[in-house]
């Protein structure tokens, strides 16, 4: 059971800290989407952490793109990153503001964006030094205090540039519950009574190798032999719980003080994906070892791919489910990157294009979103343009969709035959309920073959479970555009 729990806690760990798949492909932007957007925005606004900001784990003080001003990228441009893609793609002046710093989480986030959050800041690990840098020797006149990231200064350049955007990308959430993690359990040797004959290992190992999962394995044993095995793998659930119930409660806080500064922004928000964890796993390099050799129990292939796979689905679903949830909630933009490629835990250059690209064909149809009115921050955006533009519903009026108002049968009719590619319209005016909106798309799985057929089943259902089983409840055009477009795409 030891043996088990030892390996178990490490490969968690390590997937837990490193938080983004890798592919191989080609690294180029998509022109017509480029053109489609491009001038569409004049002020955009960086927030997010070292992924957003651009930290390369490949860059070294050698390599040609080092300037002392930008390596850390505190709030900082780094060239190539997807922010200095993306505003140099569709930016008619290639400007930006940078506002993106490494470690940063939301907690973080809040505080930056709340007058009265420092007060109740109860946060051991706030603007964490291991991550974000002093700006040393520069005073804000302003202010008449230290530029720290997390000072007066900036927090009104925060505030002040959100208010003036009018595009923001916000990629954050790794740190809330990864690098968190290897804060609390570095704390944990830190703990005289503890390991104190092993601190010094501890660091010259840290110091020396990168978190993956022969470091973590490595830490994993050294805690072991301090006696430390017990109270690491009490504590660390623990602190994993806690790092996850305030990314849940922070997230919504969050983007609603971003809406509360700038209602009417656009707001994209990058989610994260698992960063080659997979790959990494089995062809790891060794930890360094300080002092006495450390021998580990081996564990086989298939119970190692077992665990890593359940880790990583479970933190990727977790981790992505209030950014999914709250696109709904708050009608912003859900970029998925999954796809990305990396080096170590950060996007590499041809990642950084990736997720750019990622960014800009998901921005909003600027004809769709500027000619109808009612439509522009509604949670069915998405699916809302989708239908206006592949002609599967119409509008109310020139300037209006009315996404809350009810669904007509003749509406629905027609909406069908565009998806089937059949002729005919309906003159029905009568509201569609939810049972007869299921019952409509079952009727379509006819022609979708047997994986169609299941897909289309799972959608009837989902029509009756999102109304809670009122099978007699209307259904709005808004939710008849989701539910259309996903029939349109089975």
């Amino acid at each position: 059971m030891k043996k088990f729990m030892k390996k178990t806690l490490a490969v968690l760990l390590a997937i837990v800290m490193i938080s983004a798949t890798f592919v191989s492909f080609a690294a180029e932007l998509n022109k017509d989407a480029v053109d489609a957007h491009y001038g569409q925005y004049k002020n955009y606004v960086l927030l997010g952490d070292s992924v957003a900001s651009g930290y390369r784990d490949e860059i070294t003080e050698n390599d040609e793109l080092f300037n002392e001003a930008n390596y850390d990228s505190t709030y900082a441009r780094y060239p190539g990153s997807y922010a200095d893609v993306l505003a140099n793609a569709i930016i008619e002046d290639g400007s930006m503001t940078a506002l993106a710093a490494p470690g940063f989480r939301t907690i973080e986030m809040r505080y930056m964006l709340e007058d009265d959050y420092a007060a109740t800041i109860e946060d051991d690990y706030l603007f964490h030094p291991s991550h974000l840098y002093v700006y040393k020797n520069q005073i804000c006149e302003c202010h008449g205090e230290a530029m720290l990231p997390g000072s007066e200064h900036f927090r009104d350049m925060f505030k002040n540039s959100i208010r003036e955007a009018d595009l923001i990308t916000l990629g954050i959430g790794g740190n809330d519950w990864g690098a968190f993690l290897g804060w609390f359990v570095t704390d944990i040797f830190e703990k005289a009574n503890v390991a104190d004959p092993y601190i010094a290992e501890v660091k010259e190992i840290l110091d020396k190798s990168t978190m993956d999962v022969g470091t973590i394995e490595t830490l994993v044993d050294l805690a072991h032999k301090a006696g430390a095995l017990e109270e690491l793998g009490r504590t660390v659930p623990e602190a994993l719980y806690k790092a996850l119930q305030d990314f849940f409660t922070n997230w919504d806080i969050m983007i609603q003080d971003i809406y509360d500064l700038n209602p009417d922004v656009t707001l994209m928000v990058v989610g994260m994906s698992d960063n080659s964890i997979k790959g990494k796993y089995y062809d790891y390099p060794e930890a360094g070892v300080v002092g006495e050799e450390i021998t580990t129990d081996e564990e086989t292939d298939e119970t190692k791919a077992a665990i890593t796979k359940f880790v990583i689905d479970f933190i990727m679903g977790v981790g992505n489910k209030p950014m999914i949830d709250g696109a709904e909630k708050f009608g912003y933009k859900y970029v998925d990157i999954d796809g990305a490629s990396y080096v170590d835990s950060h996007p590499d250059a041809a990642g950084h294009v990736f997720i750019a690209n990622k960014i800009i064909e998901a921005l909003p149809n600027r004809e769709i979103s500027t000619k109808y009115e009612d439509i522009a921050a509604h949670k069915y955006y998405d699916a809302i343009e989708y239908v206006l533009l592949n002609g599967i519903m119409e509008p109310v009026t020139e300037t209006t969709f009315a996404p809350d108002g009810a669904l007509k049968t003749n509406e629905l009719r027609n909406a069908l035959n565009v998806i089937k590619g059949e002729e005919g319209k309906s003159d029905s005016t009568k509201s569609v309920t939810a049972i007869k909106l299921a019952l409509e798309i079952l009727g379509c799985s006819a022609d979708k073959g047997f994986e169609g057929f299941f897909k289309t089943f799972a959608l009837a259902l989902k029509v009756i479970s999102d109304c809670n089983f009122n099978v007699g409840s209307l259904i709005t055009r808004a939710q008849a555009a989701d539910y259309l477009m996903t029939l349109n795409e089975i």
